[in-house]
């Protein structure tokens, strides 16, 4: 997969006049319903004999959306494990925000030849004046010269039959329900140690919980899956305590060095797996 800021791949004019089958998402947390779309994505990009092109943001546009449920780091891996083409990030700046719906549709007309998009019921698009639904794409992409059809993908729900969300997924987290939060992702909860600095100390790699970017359960001890960037991984019990974040080091780190710098000679962490809360 191909990654590229939105505003870059817009002036290279890589996929100028290809086509392109696209979606836009937040894509956080990682849940059934992004897995529904990113695997329509797909299909319908082989279907159309198009690329497939998944846009996301640097930011959550959805302001109140407290806490990060990944990185754009680990988002990207996932959406590229479905054979995604091109990942385009847009920096959600203030300027941004302002663009109307029929701005952002001229800007995905001159970005490629957009056949067809894949979205989510929910999609939104455009400044809060201006807001248009996922429906109103082909419409606003034809009054820029450009043919499109649109999939709207409908909302996954559990087995209770509530709409599956990412806000859902951040309650699961806050509250330590892991169990509930991998029946609605798919996937344990991971959370990114590149490049986070970390101590190892009398058998423990120790990590200050200010330097994660994620959302954290609350204090106490989980079953644990270490993944070291070289793939090697063990299975531990973490401890969420205080300031800290504290894992047994079973990969000797003490006799590599401190890890306080990951990336000179010494062993560097990919990421934790939260599992289940003991």
């Amino acid at each position: 997969m191909e990654i590229y800021d939105f505003g870059r791949l817009l002036s290279s004019g890589i996929l100028k006049d290809r086509r392109t089958v696209l979606s836009i998402g937040v894509f956080d947390g990682v849940h059934r319903g992004h897995h529904a779309i990113l695997s329509a994505l797909k299909a319908k990009a082989a279907d159309e004999n198009a690329v497939s092109l998944a846009i996301t943001f640097s930011s959550n546009p959805k302001k109140g959306s407290a806490g990060n449920l990944d990185t754009l780091r680990l988002r990207s891996l996932y959406i590229e494990s479905f054979g995604i083409d091109f990942l385009a990030v847009i920096d959600f700046s203030t300027e941004f925000s302002k663009i109307t719906a029929c701005g952002f549709a001229s800007l995905l007309s001159e970005l490629c030849d957009p056949v067809a998009a894949v979205f989510g019921s929910d999609f939104r698009f455009g400044s809060p004046q201006s807001q248009k639904s996922g429906a109103d794409m082909p419409e606003l992409l034809a009054a820029c010269g450009r043919t499109c059809s649109v999939n709207i993908v409908d909302s996954v729900l559990d087995d209770d039959g509530v709409r599956i969300s990412s806000t859902r997924l951040r309650e699961m987290i806050e509250k330590g329900e892991l169990g509930t939060f991998l029946k609605l992702s798919g996937q344990f909860y991971r959370v990114d140690l590149v490049p986070i600095p970390y101590r190892s100390c009398s058998g423990e790699l120790i990590i200050s919980r200010a330097s994660i970017h994620q959302l954290l359960p609350p204090l106490g001890t989980y079953d644990t899956r270490l993944l070291a960037s070289d793939g090697r991984c063990a299975e531990c019990v973490s401890e969420i305590c205080g300031e800290f974040l504290r894992i047994p080091d079973p990969f000797r780190a003490s006799a590599i060095g401190s890890g306080e710098d990951q990336g000179k000679g010494k062993l560097q962490l990919d990421s934790i797996f939260l599992e289940r809360r003991r």
